[in-house]
């Protein structure tokens, strides 16, 4: 992540975190090698996430490192990238937040970092996810919920260490068409 943003200096982008722990870390270690770095998760006090969301939007901190519940309502145009620190748990997710890089029609980079972690942790997160719901909610029900976050998150996996067009995995798991090779992916580079 730092030689990406070296090699990007003043570009916007956003750096997903799977855990408010990962973000806080993520973002003062940026902090310390001297990027203009902000952070947003749902454990930070409303006026903290308010004024770095502000930031962010007004470049004030081009780089926003945030938990998925960053984004939403989110528009703008000027994001030229999007790491995902950790994978997440699903492709919605994954596509969802990917695109929120490139909506000024120029190029923009969408990357992935993947290591086994981010498995057992979306396996963690998936098992506790359904916990606080509608108490009427029974088992049966919260562990076909589980069940089926479970296999989205094997899909997520599947496209992270896939050795085909990434571009062609992405559109054919939403049901479109899609050429074997977009030669723009990072594995038909």
């Amino acid at each position: 992540v730092i030689q990406y943003l070296r090699e990007h200096p003043g570009e916007s982008g956003i750096i997903y975190c799977a855990t408010r722990k990962n973000v806080d870390k993520l973002q003062q270690l940026l902090a310390q090698y001297g990027f203009a770095v902000t952070s947003y998760h749902a454990g930070l006090p409303a006026e903290t996430r308010r004024k770095n969301q502000n930031d962010f939007i007004y470049d004030a901190a081009p780089v926003i490192v945030a938990t998925n519940a960053f984004g939403m309502g989110i528009d703008k145009s000027n994001v030229s990238f999007v790491i995902h620190y950790n994978m997440p748990k699903n492709m919605e997710s994954y596509y969802q937040e990917a695109g929120r890089a490139g909506r000024d029609g120029e190029a923009a980079d969408c990357i992935l970092l993947y290591n086994g972690q981010d498995v057992r942790t979306a396996e963690f997160l998936i098992e506790h996810s359904h916990e606080n719901e509608d108490e009427s909610m029974d088992e049966k029900t919260r562990r076909q919920l589980i069940e089926r976050d479970m296999e989205r998150l094997k899909q997520m996996t599947f496209y992270a260490t896939s050795k085909r067009c990434l571009r062609a995995f992405l559109l054919r798991y939403f049901g479109e068409e899609a050429p074997d090779d977009c030669g723009s992916c990072s594995v038909c580079e």
